[in-house]
């Protein structure tokens, strides 16, 4: 059986041995026209449309750590007993709320799919201590408190931030603060349910003084930590996607005016919903995920790095990957199958792409490679006089990293 089988990366070693294996093409006259027409694919690498999750995504793992701020009498904030069952309630309900996600209220009559966002938050320590279970209590007499109005407003600093957050490019740090005491007494002064998103970094403040249950916060967690990873308000007209309108943001329906009729449910609005993603905006996330050195690609587990074998990719139809992904699964395209990929490609670790008798795999300025410093096992395709017909390489294509055993 085995003789049926080549792997292609050996193919490639014959001809030339170098990492980054050099780029050949397996097209004929009639697919010239076709090959310059699609070249151009190159810059779906970029477009946030690219990187809306399918079915093939996995839920990316997020990593925070809580922090509470009091001062030193203790009895400005959550216990910690009591500080750490209301956020593990908080990031269960966001969680909840992020898989949910409710189609778009605007505009009326649009067909906007909703789709699965395949990311969560995940409580994690930021260190190797013994009983560091990734919630902080920090007693700072000066800067414990939430302040978003008057001449010493420090809603913006980033002053505990930097005192007090761990691992800050590789965890998101949310800092848990009460409001001050002296704006509470005021009949001018709301303390509300709040949150500023700083860096990589989140301040929220009310919680503690306002005694709601956890889940009333949970869409003001998605909102702030939303903007962490790279969205901004949806209102506003330049927010990079062309599926959330621009409206006048209305908390709620009125009878009359500018808020009468439908208003928004989206995430990033001030609504008192908050429950709709749009794909754009997913892929604005995603991409995010994907891009090599980006930052918010640190906060998230690496997951691809590891052979999942409890499902394989199957590629039965044509199936174009426009944006960069990270595998953790193995991919057959079957014989009726043609798999278009034009950006960066990571497979893990023994990690193959199968190709069946008929299968093709054609890459368009594309990197197949393994992004954790080791090797993937290659392209294996059914029968060896089959090898010169399925694959096809367009443009500066490349398989590296390829493992030589």
């Amino acid at each position: 059986m085995m003789g049926k089988f080549i792997w292609i990366a050996l193919l490639f070693f014959v001809l030339g041995c170098s990492k980054t294996i050099p780029v050949w093409s397996i097209v004929n006259d009639n697919q010239l026209e076709r090959r310059e027409a699609i070249n151009t694919g190159e810059n779906h690498c970029y477009e946030n449309l690219s990187y809306a999750p399918d079915s093939n995504y996995y839920t990316q793992i997020i990593r925070v750590n809580i922090h509470f701020m009091d001062d030193s009498s203790m009895t400005k904030n959550f216990s910690m007993e009591a500080g750490k069952k209301y956020v593990r309630s908080l990031i269960y309900n966001a969680n909840e709320r992020l898989r949910q996600n409710h189609k778009m209220n605007l505009p009326v009559g649009n067909k906007t799919p909703a789709l699965f966002p395949y990311f969560q938050y995940k409580i994690t320590p930021s260190t190797n201590e013994p009983g560091d279970d990734g919630f902080y209590r920090h007693l700072d007499n000066d800067d414990y408190y939430f302040l978003n109005k008057g001449r010493y407003r420090n809603n913006y600093s980033k002053t505990i931030i930097k005192k007090y957050a761990i691992n800050a490019d590789s965890i998101l740090n949310i800092f848990i603060l009460p409001h001050h005491p002296d704006s509470v007494k005021s009949k001018t002064y709301s303390p509300t349910a709040t949150g500023i998103a700083i860096g990589t970094s989140l301040k929220m403040a009310g919680l503690y003084e306002r005694k709601d249950k956890p889940w009333t916060c949970a869409t003001l967690l998605n909102h702030e930590i939303g903007h962490i990873l790279g969205l901004p308000h949806s209102w506003l007209r330049h927010d990079g996607c062309d599926d959330t309108p621009e409206h006048p943001n209305c908390w709620e329906p009125k009878p009359e005016g500018k808020c009468a009729g439908v208003v928004s449910n989206n995430m990033m609005d001030y609504n008192n919903s908050q429950m709709a993603i749009t794909p754009c905006q997913l892929g604005i996330i995603h991409k995010g995920f994907a891009r090599e050195r980006s930052k918010t690609r640190k906060l998230i587990e690496k997951q691809w790095c590891t052979l999942d074998t409890t499902k394989t990719i199957t590629i039965s139809d044509t199936v174009q990957w426009f944006g960069a992904r990270d595998l953790k699964h193995n991919i057959t395209i079957t014989k009726s199958g043609r798999l278009e990929v034009y950006c960066r490609l990571s497979l893990p670790k023994g990690g193959s792409i199968y190709i069946e008798d008929g299968g093709k795999l054609a890459l368009h300025n594309a990197k197949l490679h393994n992004d954790c410093g080791d090797t993937w096992a290659g392209l294996l395709i059914q029968k060896k006089e089959a090898a010169a017909t399925a694959v096809e390489f367009y443009g500066k294509s490349s398989l590296e990293d390829v493992s030589q055993d």
